[in-house]
């Protein structure tokens, strides 16, 4: 599973550094039912994502518009290598594959809020995500889970709001793709 890349900030640094002197995290604030909307809102969006990018994959396949080693194989592929054989046609422009690269980097946000249990921080407005996934660990820091350690994050709560209004415009666009990739293009359209 792909796991948000760490960015290092004033803010980040400081909310780490609250997390590393207490105790007892597991007991902080549970959610709001606002945080559950928000965490919900973005996971959904993900859900319509990752429908329309099969939608899409589906049509360039059958249109042989696919580079040819994702010829066929389009069904199977996990949404990682679903989204690189949709970029392997040659017809996306520089800001078309910034969007797709953009899907696949927030699907990393989706993966946290969705994974791993959150809590709230008790006197800042941000979220501590914490998982005791041994796989995880491993991802992240390229060696075995100690025995009693998790892996966590933080993040700003109004910074992960912001991405919201990213993913609509993301899923605005991609809406409109499997309609205009299956619409025909007249002879005399220039290309």
């Amino acid at each position: 599973m792909a796991l948000p890349t760490s960015s290092e900030t004033e803010r980040t640094v400081y909310l780490r550094n609250i997390v590393a002197t207490a105790e007892n995290v597991i007991d902080w604030p549970r959610l709001t039912d606002d945080d559950l909307l928000l965490f919900a809102r973005i996971i959904h969006m993900y859900s319509s994502i990752d429908f329309l990018l099969r939608m899409t994959v589906e049509i360039m396949d059958e249109a042989g518009m696919l580079a040819p080693e994702w010829k066929g194989k389009t069904p199977k592929l996990n949404m990682y290598k679903l989204n690189r054989a949709i970029q392997s046609a040659e017809i996306w422009n520089d800001g078309q594959l910034f969007a797709f690269a953009s899907i696949e980097e927030h699907r990393r946000v989706r993966n946290l809020v969705a994974h791993f249990i959150a809590r709230r921080f008790p006197s800042e407005n941000a979220y501590l995500f914490m998982t005791k996934s041994a796989a995880d660990f491993e991802q992240v820091y390229g060696t075995s889970a100690p025995t009693g350690t998790m892996l966590y994050g933080v993040t700003d709560a109004d910074q992960l709001a912001g991405i919201v209004p990213i993913l609509k415009g993301l899923l605005s666009w991609l809406s409109k793709l499997p309609k205009d990739l299956s619409t025909p293009m007249s002879k005399h359209e220039d290309t």
